[in-house]
């Protein structure tokens, strides 16, 4: 794959990655820190993904800090963040991986 592929591929500007911000923002108005990352280029020759319509905004990685957090277990914290993302779940994302943070948590 060439670089310029993989750049494209890896963009956290397109309009899934662009939604997938905002909606975090509005809804979780204390993120302390946050990043998004576009995984989709490492998974466009898996079987399913090839056919697929969305083979460039198919896979994210998000980290998220936030005081929200603190009084909720793991599970919890992602059910959240499944909750606020349902119809990108549903629909052309296929995979979000969460690592979801206190700042005390973020900070040791």
């Amino acid at each position: 794959m060439s670089s310029d592929n993989t750049q494209l591929n890896s963009s956290t500007t397109g309009p899934i990655a662009t939604t997938i911000i905002e909606k975090l923002n509005t809804e979780l108005p204390n993120i302390e820190h946050f990043e998004i990352y576009n995984d989709s280029y490492k998974h466009s020759g898996h079987h399913g993904i090839s056919e697929s319509s969305n083979r460039t905004e198919s896979h994210f990685r998000l980290v998220i800090v936030s005081d929200i957090f603190e009084k909720l277990s793991q599970p919890k914290r992602h059910r959240l963040i499944y909750k606020i993302l349902q119809d990108e779940l549903n629909g052309s994302v296929h995979a979000l991986q969460l690592k979801t943070k206190t700042p005390e948590e973020y900070n040791k």
